[in-house]
């Protein structure tokens, strides 16, 4: 901007004064001598004026050029104490002397202010009145006065706010990325120790400026307590109580959307056993890196004392969609929920100051330093980031002054110790933007306080994008989903037993379980030799947590018992009836199954593995029966029929494609309809090389080769077909399709030897039904989603994981399918083709259009960094599918769980459990965990609604009601008496405390309300 005289007078006295001195030394001209005199006298005036315009001009910047002012982004304070928007004003080929007044008008208001010369750079900076230009842009005119020069200028003041940026300081958690797991963890551990220090040094500093340490993860906390001092728990202890150390409630950074009901409850208890330790309420959480969340993450937080939510992602371009825009974040049950705030993405200190260090400096461990301080602590700091991100917030119109980021120089990196230093003398030359260092309690506590009132609410699934690395380890995620399933099974089984479950290995296998879901799966430069050794470790947290869960469900089995005698558990809260499979070893005195409290035998078969299988007859809720192999054959018979290319029951027919082995036909025997779409089938192989990535493109999906079809089991309670053939990206492809006597369900079991490569790949299972007009159901922890309807705004419609079960079904029929080992499916098309987490904006579904037709994913390389480049070896996904009538909640869940729980075959000598624990009177209610306390002196139960709608159930004790039932938070403490009925909200859940002592009042089984089940058809 310049400002300066009108250049009209300027080129009048430019060129009339030249003209007067060449008539004057012109003797030609006799008039001009005749009055000489006057006109030398008037030429001297006229000099004398040109040259005070002169220097008027050039000292004031009449020419455009020379004078120039800036309306800076930042306030400082004025003599008045007030904040006052700066200016400069600059002069381009002189500088201000003496003297220099210049006086402000704006807004009704004119201030003069008298300064003493210009900096070195001939720059004048001076304070608008306070309150200009904050709320909206303004004008102002100013004219300066410097030696006896004038000027005035008009210029324009953009709207700034007065800025609050919330600086969370921290060391990214990112176990395993950098280095060595166990490496890792002494850099944080060491950081909560350096932290202290630093703000007990920078307690007396001014507010704002006063070291804060964010842990970010309860993982961190955990190890620290586990091998600190006594001297190092104390001063931990009170510097949690001074808010020196500050703790969000999270385990780790959690792909959420891939974690069990259980699993997600989980992922707070190291935050409540902290809790207690520290008598500070943990009430906030953080995500860093990974985007998204689970939609059940609302109501398991609010379970467990958390009430506010703040992510901060890795970088990626859908982020903007809710970058700033803090909203209330609805439940599946539309009363719990949290303050959610999606942050600035964390990574941010790395860019502006990590990288002048380098990563081998600030993410080794070293006992030479502990952290980074240097003489400059403003040198790499963040004025021209908040400056301009900041503006950016001014142009959207953001309704809130605050900014919120993080400060981690790197990813499991030493502290910043440059940070209280920087932010205090940026206070001091700033008035705002404000900078203050904070933990995520005391930010969303202040959008709380400020905006309450105008934040929106939200309610939906923020589908996460990085859950396709899952495919990166097929093999180990399986064990993973079997071992949640496992130990939910553990805890019930010793409930049931009245046994007190052993409580350090459940603790150590959830904490495995944890650790697999926790977002990093391999080293940051995969190529590397040290990422197999990280990538090994990595894979044993899946391994280790299934070995055990077995090894807990096995420890009910009775050693004495040599011969084939079983109690079969039922460790749901329905009665059921299911296949129960005995190992040869095991089964090898007979081919005949009894039940030993009525002396009737059970349907049987001996499989061609040399397996036993049989046909339990219906066992009570949480109950269990005895059954015993006997010598003879069986005598089952069934109207099931098996041929190379076909399967039949009395509920269905499947044909299968003798050239392709995909299922291409299932007819429902009484209307004669075909669920499926031929084109695609079901279980069909799909092969796609290639990713979208900035270097490679997607090619062509290729199928499996030509199938050989076979029978492999063919008997009174189970035929099944066996379709080998040759399949891309494998040395190998054997599809076994399974339909058993009286069910209208397939399983699928496909094997594959997977072949090890670099290059970019998937592998996909597609299942296309025919079904117009459906609507789609998708299990997911604490919560059932619609696809789309019950999705945020910018979350992943690429792909999406599930927990136990999807329904697709029309108003007259539909189907529900579940993968055991893989939770990755994608809608209508192979479209699990993006590198990355959200990146390549364009390629990302932005609305997911209903669809018949889903693919499982078990298998991809796509990431290159953080997860493994290749995967090989056997690899095992199943499937199964139930075909129904129209969607009913109850049918879909049942389903999908006992696929997921099976039937308990314990070895014992007599029965374990007579009768039921308890009864449900809501078949729309079921147990989700029953445990016996570590005190001995109750249970933990957990109930949860898989219903849309607001439920009431009562629990029924057939061996007597207990004397006290309370309901409880998460972890079981105590708020209220439970009355007889229970209301569950939409997906609700209720965790209750049961007293062991019993009321008088026994009632027997038969006496109890029976629980209303349903057929599966």
């Amino acid at each position: 901007m310049y400002a300066g005289l009108n250049p009209l007078l300027f080129c009048f006295w430019y060129i009339k004064i030249p003209l007067i001195l060449v008539v004057y030394s012109n003797s030609k001209f006799p008039s001009f001598k005749k009055h000489q005199k006057g006109h030398l006298l008037s030429l001297v005036v006229l000099i004398a004026v040109f040259c005070f315009k002169c220097i008027t001009v050039s000292a004031t910047a009449a020419h455009p050029v020379l004078l120039a002012y800036k309306v800076e982004p930042f306030y400082k304070y004025r003599s008045d104490g007030k904040p006052g928007r700066v200016v400069t004003l600059t002069l381009k080929q002189t500088r201000f002397k003496g003297m220099d007044t210049v006086t402000i008008v704006c807004n009704s208001i004119t201030e003069t202010t008298v300064f003493k010369g210009t900096d070195s750079l001939g720059r004048l900076s001076l304070l608008l009145p306070a309150g200009v230009g904050v709320d909206r842009a303004a004008k102002a005119s100013i004219a300066v006065r410097s030696g006896g020069i004038k000027l005035s200028a008009d210029i324009r003041v953009p709207a700034a706010r007065h800025w609050t940026v919330f600086i969370y300081p921290h060391a990214h958690v990112d176990i395993g990325y950098t280095g060595l797991q166990e490496d890792v963890e002494k850099i944080h551990l060491r950081n909560i120790d350096v932290g202290i220090d630093l703000a007990k040094k920078t307690s007396n500093y001014p507010a704002g400026a006063r070291f804060i340490w964010n842990t970010e993860a309860t993982w961190v906390v955990k190890a620290y307590l586990s091998k600190a001092t006594a001297a190092q728990k104390q001063a931990f202890f009170e510097a949690v109580k001074k808010g020196w150390v500050q703790i969000d409630a999270g385990h780790s950074n959690m792909n959420t959307t891939t974690c069990s009901d259980e699993e997600l409850m989980r992922f707070f208890k190291n935050s409540n056993d902290i809790e207690k330790q520290t008598q500070v309420p943990i009430t906030s959480m953080v995500q860093m890196d990974v985007p998204g969340a689970a939609w059940g993450l609302v109501p398991a937080a609010v379970q467990n004392g958390v009430t506010g939510f703040i992510s901060f992602p890795n970088n990626y371009d859908l982020r903007k969609i809710w970058e700033h825009k803090p909203f209330y974040w609805k439940g599946p049950d539309g009363k719990s929920k949290l303050l959610f705030l999606q942050a600035y993405p964390y990574g941010i200190g790395y860019t502006i100051k990590g990288n002048k260090y380098g990563l081998a400096i600030l993410q080794t461990y070293a006992d030479r330093y502990d952290r980074v301080s240097t003489p400059r602590p403003m040198e790499h700091f963040v004025d021209a980031f908040l400056f301009r991100e900041t503006a950016r917030l001014e142009q959207e119109r953001s309704p809130y002054d605050y900014f919120v980021m993080t400060w981690s120089m790197a990813d499991n990196c030493v502290i910043d110790a440059d940070l209280p230093e920087a932010v205090k003398q940026w206070n001091e030359t700033y008035a705002y933007p404000r900078l203050v260092i904070a933990g995520a309690r005391e930010i969303l506590a202040a959008y709380e306080k400020k905006y309450g009132k105008i934040i929106p609410e939200y309610s939906g699934d923020f589908t996460e994008f990085w859950t396709n690395g899952l495919g990166s380890d097929a093999a180990h995620v399986g064990m993973g989903r079997h071992a949640k399933e496992n130990l939910v099974q553990a805890g019930t089984l010793a409930a049931l037993m009245e046994t007190v479950p052993e409580v350090k290995k459940a603790d150590s296998a959830w904490e495995n379980i944890l650790l697999s879901a926790e977002h990093t799966w391999g080293y940051q430069h995969p190529g590397a030799p040290l990422a197999k050794v990280i990538e090994k470790r990595k894979a044993s947290f899946f391994s280790d947590a299934e070995a055990q869960s077995v090894a807990l469900l096995h420890a009910f089995d009775d050693p004495s018992v040599t011969y084939g005698s079983f109690s079969v558990v039922n460790t749901l809260s329905w009665d059921r009836e299911g296949f129960v499979t005995l190992e040869k070893e095991k089964s090898s005195m007979g081919d005949k199954v009894i039940e030993v409290a009525t002396g009737k035998e059970v349907p049987s078969q001996r499989l061609s593995t040399g397996a036993l299988l049989f046909r339990s007859g219906r066992i009570p809720a949480l109950a269990s029966k005895l059954y015993r192999v006997v010598r003879g054959a069986s005598s089952a018979q069934s109207h099931l029929r098996g041929t190379p290319s076909t399967l039949s029951n009395e509920w269905i027919k499947v044909k299968i494609d003798t050239a392709t082995g995909n299922i291409i036909s299932v007819i429902d025997r009484e209307s004669g309809y075909d669920y499926v779409s031929p084109a695609v089938g079901l279980n069909s192989y799909h092969y796609l090389p290639g990713v979208y990535n900035g270097n490679d493109s997607v090619g062509r999906p290729v199928s499996s080769g030509a199938a050989v079809l076979s029978i492999k089991e063919n008997g009174p309670l189970m035929v099944s077909v066996l379709v080998q053939s040759q399949a891309p990206g494998t040395h190998g492809l054997t599809r076994e399709i399974s339909l058993y006597a009286g069910q209208p369900f397939l399983q699928i079991k496909n094997t594959f030897d997977k072949t090890g490569t670099r290059e970019k790949e998937g592998i996909h299972f597609g299942f296309a039904f025919h079904l117009p007009g459906s609507v789609s159901h998708v299990d997911a922890p604490w919560s059932v989603i619609v696809p789309e309807q019950n999705q945020l705004k910018g979350a992943n419609r690429n792909w999406m994981t599930f927990q136990r079960w999807v329904d697709i079904a029309d108003d007259n029929r539909g189907v529900t399918w579940t993968a055991i080992e893989s939770p990755l499916i994608e809608w209508g098309e192979l479209s699990g083709t993006i590198l990355d987490g959200a990146r390549q904006f364009s390629r990302w579904k932005k609305k997911l259009t209903p669809s018949q037709t889903l693919y499982s994913w078990p298998l991809n390389n796509h990431w290159d960094t953080n997860f493994p480049l290749e995967q090989s070896g056997k690899m095992q996904q199943q499937y199964a599918l139930l075909f129904h009538r129209e969607y009913r909640s109850v049918t879909a869940f049942r389903f999908g769980t006992e696929q997921h729980r099976p039937l308990l075959a314990i070895p014992a000598k007599e029965n374990l459990a007579d009768s039921s624990f308890v009864r449900i009177s809501n078949p729309q209610v079921a147990l989700s965990l029953l445990e016996k306390t570590t005190d001995k002196e109750g249970w933990l139960m957990r109930l949860r609604s898989f219903s849309s709608g607001t439920e009431k159930a009562q629990l029924i004790w057939p061996n007597g009601r207990p004397k006290t039932i309370y309901l409880c938070n998460a972890e079981g403490k105590m708020m209220q008496t439970a009355g007889p009925f229970l209301t569950f909200l939409p997906f609700g859940i209720q965790t209750l405390w049961i007293s062991s002592e019993k009321q008088s009042n026994k009632l027997s089984d038969k006496q109890q309300t029976p629980d209303r089940g349903e057929k599966k058809k």
